[in-house]
């Protein structure tokens, strides 16, 4: 039976898995070049004539720092290594938290887990799936070993490329990869991609809404501005402390390969066990829910009715951030941030959770279809 099953499921999947698989692996490629376009724009700009010229003639105005913050003279080749690297060589040099490349992958991962239960239901797939004699449990654990095999297939081979094609098209010394750095950010990686994946996936199983997927784009860059609402005191720019746990979270959403040890203390190498740990709970949680799920139910909005009130007051919090965090009626976040009005930007919350809950308590209850009830009664 379980062969039969498995044969069932890669009629039905191997189109949507290929799909995935080809998206994720093919944007990773498309990074790597385009950072190796930007590299060698800068170094065509380095070897330029009118650079070595400058470079000769104002001598001082090249001098770079050393560790202890004393100008140290170099030859033009050394400067060009210093001032043209591919990868950081420290972490405390700079990182860009987020790309767009990886906010992209962020949602495919996120919708992937979502399509995973959600699409089945609504295209009465899980109809006939419920008919046959596997029993719930086996169906969940099947169509999920194929869903997340993909995604951290996919993701593992694409960084893999990545980096090849770097070492490929750049090579050293400007491309001088950290193997150790590589497996501890992969392993990172992977457990927080897995994390995200699950989470899509529970949210297909209650829900099903494919609403999240669009509203991923505004949540993920209202990160930012959430983290200074909570821990700024006035305008100035906030950097991450490489020891804390967002300092690791930062690297994990990098593609950098730095001589830097990436897991700096025992905290951040709990960070990524309980996360690991967290998220096969909710796989198992996951596995309780799909148990449950009727198909009388399937066009409800909320799939088990034990946890409609709970995720109406979960999704007016969510929307009443978003739309906080991103000046809908209101004026933008950042400038009250940095004018210091963050009671101000607390009040447009408060004021969205008032009008979104009672919009909210509306539609799911519906009192005005008790009232008429009540009178034909």
């Amino acid at each position: 039976m379980q062969k039969q099953l498995m044969k069932i499921m890669q009629l039905r999947y191997w189109k949507y898995l290929v799909g995935l698989f080809v998206i994720i692996v093919g944007l990773q490629g498309m990074r790597s070049m385009t950072v190796v376009d930007k590299w060698q724009s800068s170094d065509q700009y380095y070897h330029s004539e009118q650079f070595i010229k400058d470079f000769k003639q104002h001598p001082k105005s090249y001098l770079q720092e050393d560790r202890k913050g004393h100008p140290k003279k170099q030859s033009l080749e050394a400067f060009r290594l210093e001032a043209n690297p591919v990868f950081e060589q420290t972490y405390e040099s700079g990182f860009m938290i987020y790309s767009p490349t990886m906010i992209v992958l962020i949602m495919i991962v996120f919708g992937a887990g979502l399509l995973t239960f959600a699409n089945d239901r609504r295209t009465n797939f899980d109809t006939f799936l419920f008919s046959l004699e596997s029993s719930r449990r086996r169906l969940y654990w099947t169509k999920l070993g194929y869903g997340i095999g993909t995604v951290l297939s996919s993701l593992l081979i694409g960084d893999v490329i990545y980096y090849l094609i770097l070492k490929l098209k750049i090579g050293a010394p400007y491309v001088q990869l950290n193997i150790l750095t590589l497996i501890q950010r992969e392993i990172g990686s992977l457990v927080s991609m897995l994390g995200i994946f699950t989470i899509g996936c529970l949210i297909g199983l209650l829900i099903g809404s494919f609403g999240f997927i669009c509203s991923l784009s505004f949540a993920i860059t209202s990160m930012s501005d959430t983290r200074r609402f909570v821990m700024s005191r006035g305008s100035e720019q906030y950097g991450v402390n490489p020891d804390s746990n967002g300092g690791l979270l930062a690297k994990l959403l990098t593609m950098g390969n730095g001589q830097y040890r990436l897991y700096r203390n025992q905290q951040q190498i709990g960070l990524i066990i309980g996360l690991f740990v967290v998220t096969c709970l909710l796989l198992w949680g996951g596995a309780w829910i799909y148990k449950r799920l009727s198909l009388e139910n399937k066009n409800q909005l909320v799939q088990i009715a034990g946890f409609k009130k709970p995720l109406v007051v979960i999704g007016t919090l969510y929307l009443a951030w978003l739309f906080g965090m991103n000046g809908v009626f209101s004026r933008q976040p950042y400038e009250l941030l940095a004018n210091h009005e963050k009671i101000v930007l607390l009040w447009v919350i408060l004021r969205n959770i008032v009008i979104i809950g009672i919009i909210g308590w509306l539609y799911t209850e519906r009192p005005w279809q008790r009232f008429k009830n009540r009178r034909l009664s």
